[in-house]
């Protein structure tokens, strides 16, 4: 997992070939501007979703894990606590890796806030529980998620 500042992005342009141009696009664009959807970028190998929705308490949430595409989740209005774990130390309760690449997990991680202009980057082994409430209560937020598709299957 890696959480930073928009602004220290291009520090991590050298960590997977995608992520420059995903934090470009960011820059090239409107993002605030862009309606919550899809937008297919090179195809099933890079896509963005613009989501919005209202936090929840944590008792709602649950971990998940990928298998197939790491995750660039960029803030862009309102703050969202994000749980991490690693996803080995984690029981799968329920596995959707062939159909929707994802399993959810059971287990206990730790929390981070995260505010406008921030982003975080889960690998598939980071499990993670986003959409969270911070202790101020349940808010409405925007972000974009990148989905990046790795060379394995």
């Amino acid at each position: 997992m890696i959480i930073d500042h928009i602004r220290n992005a291009p520090l991590y342009y050298g960590v997977h070939d995608k992520f420059a141009a995903c934090f470009e696009y960011l820059n090239n664009q409107e993002a605030g501007q862009l309606g919550p959807g899809t937008y297919e970028l090179e195809g099933s190998e890079l896509f963005l979703m613009i989501q919005s929705y209202r936090t929840r308490p944590e008792e709602e949430g649950f971990w998940e894990a990928h298998r197939s595409y790491i995750d660039i989740q960029v803030m862009l209005e309102g703050t969202e606590r994000m749980g991490y774990a690693y996803a080995g130390q984690l029981a799968t309760t329920e596995d959707h890796l062939d159909e929707k690449d994802y399993r959810v997990l059971a287990g206990k991680g730790d929390f981070v806030d995260v505010r406008p202009g921030s982003f975080v980057i889960f690998y598939p082994d980071d499990a993670h529980m986003p959409c969270m409430a911070t202790a101020s209560g349940s808010a409405p937020v925007k972000k974009a998620v990148f989905k990046i598709k790795l060379g394995r299957g």
